[in-house]
């Protein structure tokens, strides 16, 4: 049989099926009996009666054969058909397959960004609720660390604000204080003694090596006065004290704006008072001390050639010289003038004639 059509071999198929039904259905379904006469069945049984056969193609083993038979000639013509159409069905179910893994790989992405979503509001929570305490130990040393860096900043913008400051007018360049140094102590002094020029009241190299002549040229300017004392290892310390130094070998003196300062270390410190007592300044005959308590913080002698420093508790003071026990290199007392004055004192401490303080 050659190759036909399939629309053909469909229509010849249905027409062979047909025929067969036609021609062997007597056969193959049921005898006809040639003594039965019409009207005589009603000797069959009830079961009979009811039975009648069903109607459509005839499903026999001899209409089976042949359309088997039909069937396999059709299907070798249709061997390139049908697997072009399986490789279809396979493209399609490929491109089907990307589809479902692209819609699963969309689903993770989204389900991972939920997740993240979902772990982030959890530890916001957990922020919030569960570790409170974490939180405020961190915000505390966040705190301290802020407060430090400000403290650090101020003392930036203090430091260099105190460094572009031009000073008051000082009478004579210091032996003994620098530059920086009488900027550090001239922004420790009271704001009574700020702004007031400073005026040399006694000087050893100048006005002689005496603790009479130190307490007479006290008299120059009543107020605060600072004392300088250097000694022979490159020290240098003193202390803020109130003029004029009145000679008594038990009463104290001064207030509690005085102070200590040494440069022994790295940059100059100040020592004030403590409050434990009142032992701020001692002008005996024989000696200068300043601070109390079980030692004095700053002594010099009658001569102004040795000296010495403990730890006090008027100053709470270390030892302010690089030992305890000192030689004297040189002593300077500082007053403070109102500009208005200073050239008329000026000139007095310049015309001061030195002689034997009499008490």
């Amino acid at each position: 049989m050659g190759y036909l059509p399939s629309s053909l071999r469909r229509k010849a198929v249905n027409l062979v099926s047909d025929l067969t039904t036609v021609i062997f259905n007597p056969i193959s379904d049921r005898s006809s009996d040639p003594t039965e006469e019409p009207g005589t069945s009603s000797d069959k049984s009830d079961s009979e009666k009811d039975f009648e056969p069903p109607e459509g193609p005839d499903t026999s083993s001899f209409t089976a054969f042949l359309v088997s038979l039909l069937s396999s000639t059709d299907s070798s013509g249709h061997v390139a058909e049908e697997s072009k159409e399986q490789q279809e069905g396979m493209g399609e179910t490929e491109t089907a397959s990307e589809s479902v893994m692209k819609e699963h790989s969309v689903k993770k992405g989204l389900l991972s960004r939920g997740k993240q979503s979902v772990g982030k509001a959890i530890q916001r929570i957990a922020f919030i609720g569960g570790y409170r305490q974490i939180s405020e130990a961190k915000a505390d040393e966040a705190a301290t660390n802020d407060s430090e860096l400000v403290v650090q900043e101020l003392k930036i913008f203090s430091d260099d604000r105190r460094s572009r400051f031009k000073l008051p007018v000082i009478s004579e360049p210091s032996s003994l204080m620098s530059e920086d140094m009488r900027r550090f102590l001239y922004f420790s002094l009271p704001a009574v003694a700020q702004g007031r020029n400073w005026l040399l009241l006694y000087s050893t190299w100048r006005h002689g090596i005496s603790l009479s002549t130190l307490y007479r040229r006290s008299l120059l300017c009543p107020g605060y006065c600072l004392l300088v004392v250097g000694d022979q290892k490159g020290a240098v310390f003193g202390g803020l004290a109130e003029a004029p130094f009145r000679p008594s070998n038990k009463k104290y003196q001064g207030t509690n704006s005085s102070f200590v300062f040494t440069n022994i270390y790295d940059s100059p410190i100040i020592f004030r008072p403590t409050g434990a007592n009142h032992y701020f300044t001692l002008c005996s005959p024989d000696y200068f001390a300043m601070g109390g308590g079980g030692h004095f913080a700053l002594y010099l002698d009658v001569d102004l050639l040795n000296g010495s420093s403990y730890q006090s508790e008027t100053f709470g003071n270390p030892c302010l010289a690089h030992s305890e026990d000192f030689k004297v290199k040189e002593v300077e007392l500082w007053g403070f003038v109102y500009p208005s004055k200073y050239e008329e004192m000026l000139t007095l401490s310049r015309t001061e004639k030195p002689g034997i303080w009499s008490w």
